[in-house]
């Protein structure tokens, strides 16, 4: 990678301490050396044609074939997650440093070249969604009153609304760089996963942007899915072949040998999820206590877990209780986001789960950090006094659903949009992709749901479902992020 300092660029934020930054740099790739333009900078979101937001990002332009080159729009989740994950864990040309089996390793902190960039084949615009990363609300109102009070309040963090921000966004970025007649991608992880599902009939339907693709990455796609409620089978049948692959993994299902190829193991575990142990979740006791017993019994066999345990949860297992029971015995607990992945418990001798999520969740947060922090400040030149909100918790907690009708009965799902888009953009192509050992967004819900989302044969035909190895950022791993790269490729380049 060589570069070559540019003018910063003018700033569109509010706050004059905002500057954004601009370099031109060299990218290596299968294709050649890629002359890439950075933009790291604000763009102004309105309400009722004021300003009232400035949502930060960072675009990585190629300097070759103008506006017949693609260009994809990527953003992660949370609610209340950065872009950074997708940035410098998978499709950038920078990435933060793993093993090859998605490790961190102790004590890198900086930046290496990511040969599994997909700059080779698109140019890339990485969104903060308001109140991630730099992106803020003005701090005054458009009536010029105070607009800090109150975050919880925080009109972009609510679904209808967050959606729309994103449309602005792409809209108004696709304007100022006169991108409208480029083939246009969509790419969202996780809630952006849920973000790209919704967006596939908004898209067209309020904000006039044709889009040729999206790439659906770990994605949820409705939030009943996301519930440990004991009335309710959905989520429980999820992540029953998820439990059994990461068993599998550790070599700890008893009801198969340890040398059982894993597409084997994986592919009876989700006929059972389907057939005995959805029957038995669904009649309770109207089962016979000793049929349900047996297969509560069978249950613990392919996921490791003690009988006992699981009889006694009647099944249903949370993705934190199977993180510390798997390998209690060795005070190990697997990581919810990577199961094939394990760390030390702190505290074995204690019930509760919170040691298993902190670790899963927050133990790669100060290596993004500090790669944002390099490349943005060190690098391209953003000078700004904001902190860079990489996980944004306020936000998470504070999010709205502003689309409900009633109080009751009325959670967030995407399905049915995803489901009209697909069908209405007959020219539109779906990647949906999933890590094997993903507790959190278990890839089952993703194949369970498409089967039964009724698409037409050749709307189907539309939608490619692919399943890696690793979690949910599977593209940690460095063969799974190249698997990765080449599938979006593949798809970006069929138009």
């Amino acid at each position: 990678m060589s570069e070559n300092n540019d003018k910063p660029t003018e700033n569109a934020a509010a706050n004059p301490a905002n500057q954004g930054g601009k370099k031109t740099f060299t990218f290596s790739s299968a294709s050649g050396e890629l002359v890439t333009e950075v933009i790291a900078d604000w763009m102004p979101l309105h309400i009722d044609d004021k300003p009232a937001a400035d949502m930060f990002y960072t675009a990585y332009l190629v300097k070759e074939d103008g506006v017949q080159r693609p260009i994809t729009f990527c953003i992660n989740g949370g609610p209340g997650g950065s872009s950074v994950f997708l940035q410098f864990g998978c499709a950038g040309p920078r990435i933060i440093a793993f093993d090859e089996a998605g490790h961190e390793i102790s004590g890198a902190k900086g930046l290496v070249d990511n040969p599994s960039h997909w700059l080779g084949f698109t140019d890339l615009v990485f969104i903060d969604a308001i109140g991630t990363g730099y992106s803020r609300l003005r701090t005054e109102k458009a009536d010029g009153s105070d607009n800090t009070a109150g975050k919880k309040d925080n009109p972009y963090w609510a679904v209808k609304k967050d959606l729309a921000s994103i449309a602005e966004f792409m809209r108004k970025f696709l304007t100022c760089h006169n991108r409208w007649q480029s083939p246009l991608f969509f790419a969202g992880e996780s809630y952006g996963g849920y973000r790209a599902a919704r967006l596939a009939k908004l898209f067209s339907r309020e904000f006039q942007l044709v889009v040729n693709g999206l790439i659906i990455v770990s994605p949820i796609w409705q939030f009943r899915d996301a519930s440990d409620s004991d009335y309710s089978t959905s989520q429980w049948v999820n992540q029953l072949p998820v439990y059994v692959g990461i068993a599998h993994k550790h070599a700890l299902c008893r009801h198969v040998d340890a040398d059982t190829p894993m597409s084997d193991v994986v592919a009876a575990a989700e006929q059972f999820a389907i057939s005995d142990y959805a029957l038995a979740l669904v009649a309770g006791t109207m089962m016979d206590d000793d049929e349900r017993h047996s297969i509560f019994t069978r249950v613990a066999d392919m996921i490791g877990l003690e009988a006992r345990f699981v009889i006694e949860s009647e099944g249903r297992i949370t993705f934190g209780d199977f993180a510390r029971e798997l390998k209690k015995h060795d005070h190990r607990i697997t990581d919810l986001y990577d199961g094939s992945l394990t760390s030390g418990d702190a505290f074995p001798n204690r019930t509760n789960n919170e040691a298993a999520i902190t670790e899963a969740l927050f133990n790669s947060m100060n290596l993004y950090a500090a790669a944002i922090y390099q490349w943005q400040r060190s690098e391209l030149g953003v000078a700004t006094e904001l902190e860079y909100e990489v996980l944004n918790q306020e936000a998470h907690k504070a999010w709205k659903n502003d689309e409900k009708e009633f109080d009751l009965f009325q959670l967030a799902e995407s399905m049915d949009d995803f489901r009209a888009g697909v069908t209405t953009n007959t020219a539109m192509k779906v990647l949906v992709v999933h890590g094997r050992y993903d507790t959190v967004t278990p890839y089952f819900a993703s194949k369970r749901l498409l089967h039964q989302s009724r698409l037409k044969p050749e709307a189907r035909a539309r939608v490619t479902q692919k399943l890696y190895e690793g979690g949910h950022m599977f593209y940690s791993w460095h063969e799974q992020r190249r698997l990765f790269c080449e599938d979006v490729k593949a798809l970006i380049q069929s138009f």
